[in-house]
């Protein structure tokens, strides 16, 4: 009977997102693959590369879904020939050239496959995964990427016109109350010569 890893998977630069997915022993790097991108809502499009890593998630060998120098094949390599931590951890990047995601499976548990189940699946999902093509990592080229940010470049400029339109009317109203206000904002009365001052109309 074959065995099966149950992986936790989460994003590296996103919080609050976990997928926990149960993969056999036997199924490959590629199925691995198509069952994240499954579970995140992405594409399956671009190139993804899992990278075997220690403790410290230092990449170390590499498995590729495309051909690459220096990799082994994703499509033919079994996972469980490659597993020998009880938490083995790979980094998973897809679309390096593009949005650069970098995602982290860790080993949760290993148990028996249970008779009749396809593997793999996904056990359990937390959490929205971001968008692919909206999140401010990904390919500047994307329609709606450049859609967004040029809303918000309009909405700053807006912004900024209406507080210095505040700061010019608060300066002419300075200015207006200096021009009336010849004594200043307090007259000390000790200073007044009360001899200057008439009791009645000029003579």
């Amino acid at each position: 009977m074959s065995l099966v890893f149950r992986f936790k998977v989460t994003f590296e630069d996103v919080d609050d997102v976990e997928r926990v997915i149960d993969v056999s022993a036997k199924d490959t790097f590629r199925d691995f693959h198509n069952t994240i991108q499954e579970a995140i809502g992405f594409d399956k499009l671009k190139t993804a590369s899992f990278y075997k890593t220690n403790d410290s998630w230092r990449p170390g060998e590499e498995f590729c879904t495309d051909p690459k120098p220096d990799a082994k094949a994703a499509g033919a390599s079994e996972l469980g020939k490659f597993i020998d931590d009880p938490h083995q951890k790979f980094l998973y990047v897809y679309d390096a050239d593009g949005g650069d995601w970098h995602l982290r499976a860790e080993v949760m548990k290993l148990f028996k496959a249970e008779m009749g189940a396809d593997y793999p699946t996904i056990f359990k999902s937390t959490g929205v995964s971001p968008k692919q093509f909206i999140n401010p990592k990904t390919v500047v080229d994307d329609p709606s990427a450049k859609l967004f940010k040029e809303a918000d470049a309009l909405i700053d400029g807006l912004t900024d016109d209406d507080d210095e339109d505040d700061d010019d009317e608060d300066d002419e109203e300075e200015e207006e109350k200096d021009e009336f206000n010849l004594f200043g904002d307090t007259v000390d009365e000790s200073e007044i010569d009360e001899s200057q001052i008439n009791d009645g109309a000029p003579e």
